[in-house]
């Protein structure tokens, strides 16, 4: 990822996870020259606070106090903001192996509770909006485990799938990109210094409201992963839901006026396997490689162009009979069902289109 010239997007759950977390990678990309956007779900609502900072969080409160400290971490950092309203800081507490998860009594409104369909849809706006480059966010675990974190990485996967966009999670080694803290370290010590009613930086460490000192680190890592199967492998799936087509053609055209059970089982695979592949894959290339599988052998055989028997002779292997029928029209029928239903992308904008339409948020 060459920070030079992108439109970067770094998704994140709080305030102060960019920075924290993606600091050095925005800074980097806005001192090349790059366009940095960074999303935030929620405003920490449920974080500690530092004494210095409780007069302002009585005045105005906890969610107020962060969105400031965010947007003026940003302008530190020379990116700029978008937030996702609807969802809300899910708090944390710590388990016994070290892990964080979220506050026994998370609100219904938590990203923790939230579907990762409806946290996909929200961050799919932006992206719409901003036409990215590539994304950023947190590795699979969230880091530590946060919920939040986790959900917001889920939410990026989908994204990143729909729109065929690189996705880069922060990680501890070194992989696919880094970036070095020391050309833009007074950027991100800036931006940190910003995030007071979380933490306060001393020397090279930062010390967090709870008690948490980590050295800032000197190197941000990013690893490359494949949010969509690589060209080969959907060239094989393909290849293979073909395959799986053909048997299921074959023996289902010899099979099928063995009734009930040949006729039965025969419809059974024709349509489980072309409406399965599209449910499962969610690929319309992949399920019309199955259907040419199936209903293309049926075809072949029916229309009999080599001239072994016409349809509806005696000698056909699909005479016109019921199970002749069935046998030709069902799987043609499940065909049109699989290939015209809505890909997820598609799906996404009726959700939406639904939502305005309701009053919902468009942004939800």
């Amino acid at each position: 990822m060459d920070p030079r010239l992108e439109r970067v997007m770094f998704v994140h759950a709080h305030p102060d996870d960019e920075t924290l977390s993606t600091g050095v990678a925005i800074a980097a990309v806005a001192e090349s020259g790059g366009d940095a956007v960074v999303v935030t779900f929620t405003l920490g609502e449920r974080g500690e606070v530092r004494a210095e900072r409780m007069p302002d969080v009585e005045e105005v409160g906890i969610g107020e106090v962060r969105r400031a400290e965010l947007d003026a971490a940003l302008r530190a950092l020379g990116a700029r903001g978008r937030r996702i309203h609807g969802w809300d800081d899910s708090g944390m507490a710590w388990h016994t192996n070290g892990k964080a998860g979220a506050a026994p009594d998370a609100p219904p409104t938590s990203m923790s509770r939230a579907d990762i369909d409806d946290l996909a849809d929200a961050l799919s706006v932006v992206v719409e909006e901003v036409d990215p480059t590539a994304l950023v966010t947190y590795d699979a675990d969230g880091g530590y485990g946060h919920p939040d974190h986790v959900a917001a990485h889920r939410a990026a996967v989908l994204v990143a799938r729909r729109y065929d966009l690189p996705l880069y999670v922060r990680t501890d080694r070194a992989a696919d990109v880094s970036f070095a803290l020391e050309p833009v370290r007074d950027r991100v010590l800036a931006a940190l210094a910003e995030h007071s009613s979380q933490l306060t930086v001393e020397g090279d460490d930062v010390l967090h409201v709870g008690g948490q000192r980590r050295p800032i680190d000197a190197v941000e890592h990013y690893r490359l992963i494949e949010a969509r199967p690589k060209r080969s492998t959907r060239v094989l799936l393909r290849v293979g839901a073909l395959l799986a087509g053909l048997v299921v053609g074959v023996v289902g055209t010899f099979s099928h006026q063995q009734l009930p059970w040949g006729l039965g089982l025969s419809l059974i695979a024709a349509v489980g396997l072309i409406l399965g592949v599209r449910a499962t894959s969610g690929s319309r290339p992949m399920t019309v490689a199955a259907v040419l599988g199936v209903v293309g052998v049926i075809a072949l055989i029916a229309i009999d162009p080599l001239g072994r028997g016409a349809w509806g002779t005696e000698r056909s292997i699909v005479p016109s009979n019921l199970a002749g029928w069935l046998w030709s029209i069902v799987p043609v029928v499940a065909s049109f069902v699989a290939l015209a239903w809505p890909d997820a992308e598609a799906m996404r904008r009726i959700r939406m289109a639904r939502s305005r339409t309701t009053g919902g948020e468009a942004d939800r």
